[in-house]
């Protein structure tokens, strides 16, 4: 087991570290301020927008930059800096305004660094924002400008079913819609990332901008976007509310969400490393 020093420990936010709603749990944050304090480094990697992770900043003492976007944003918030940002291809307004034409009820967001810009709202796009008090631009498809991270659809689950069912029939034959890659990252968002993007890329790229060996990342999640991230990290994580399928990929399971398993998890980690320290003494 490497020392605690050595550690980069990456979590989820939604399902994970946190439960919308209910907010984070005490332990959680008690647990993350002490493996801090004993040095080791510790953030988010999530779906989640930048501005929408900014509102837990002061409860969580994040040492190290935050993965966003499902992997294709990479943020300082210490420095208010981009260190990685990557762009859908252009045509992925094209593709959104053929869904949009077949799904007449879905939200629509497009995120990137700079905020998130709505170009169709729906119930659950509208509850995501207000809830969690983001801002948004509100325009159409036709007048979406720039590079962007991410495409958010957001529906009931059974209309995110259909949806995801459409994509997969159209990506074997479709060049357009290969141009892109495809996340269900809960049970109402569906998400078009950039190809070859997700977690576990967003993970990799932060454990080279920081020079840790992957062997020394620890990742943590409950979900079908945390699988890339889950595979690539040292240690795997998963929260006893995930899917069987999430779980199967773990190390180690921890308590759910609400009971504080990221905490759980911590607070292992550092009984594992302080156990190693005392064995090289007693060596």
């Amino acid at each position: 087991m490497a020392k605690l020093t050595d550690l980069l420990v990456v979590s989820d936010l939604d399902g994970t570290l946190l439960q919308a709603g209910y907010g984070i749990p005490k332990n959680n944050i008690e647990a993350v301020e002490r493996f801090v304090k004993k040095g080791g480094k510790f953030t988010v990697c999530t779906g989640r927008s930048k501005e929408s992770v900014r509102r837990y900043i002061d409860w969580l003492p994040l040492t190290a930059p935050a993965i966003l976007n499902n992997g294709a944003l990479i943020y300082d918030y210490k420095k208010e800096k981009v260190l990685f940002s990557d762009f859908l291809d252009r045509r992925a307004t094209e593709l959104v305004r053929q869904i949009a034409e077949l799904f007449p009820d879905l939200g629509i967001e497009f995120h990137n660094a700079e905020g998130i810009t709505t170009a169709r709202q729906s119930e659950q796009s509208h509850y995501h924002t207000s809830i969690e008090h983001i801002p948004y631009t509100l325009t159409d498809i036709e007048h979406i400008k720039g590079d962007w991270n991410k495409v958010l659809f957001a529906a009931p689950e059974e209309r995110i079913k259909q949806l995801e069912k459409h994509v997969e029939k159209r990506a074997r034959a479709d060049e357009l819609y290969s141009l892109f890659d495809f996340v269900r990252s809960t049970d109402i968002y569906f998400e078009v990332v950039p190809k070859g993007t997700n977690k576990g890329t967003g993970l990799k790229a932060l454990a080279k901008l920081l020079k840790i060996d992957m062997k020394n990342t620890v990742a943590i999640g409950d979900y079908y976007n945390d699988l890339e991230m889950l595979k690539v990290a040292g240690y795997r994580a998963v929260v006893a509310d995930a899917p069987a399928d999430i779980r199967a990929l773990a190390d180690v399971t921890v308590s759910g969400c609400l009971q504080g398993g990221v905490g759980e998890l911590l607070d292992s980690l550092e009984s594992l490393c302080d156990g190693f320290e005392q064995l090289k003494l007693e060596l």
